[in-house]
């Protein structure tokens, strides 16, 4: 295997800032991760939601 490069050891380093820890991630407690995906999915459905209601909008443009 070859040495990685310094750019490379860099950005991965930058990654792994973002990036909860071991330890952090063991210390969330279950609502909250409960909270985020409840967040997530509402998210989620409020998209689909805007986006089917968009393209009625464009169709009945369209069909006029």
């Amino acid at each position: 295997m070859r040495e990685q490069s310094a750019t490379r050891r860099e950005l991965e380093a930058s990654i792994r800032a973002l990036l909860p820890s071991k330890e952090e991630i063991d210390e969330m407690t279950p609502s909250q991760n409960s909270t985020a995906s409840i967040a997530g999915v509402g998210g989620v459905m409020t998209g689909y939601a805007w986006g089917r209601y968009r393209g009625r909008q464009v169709r009945k443009r369209r069909e006029s």
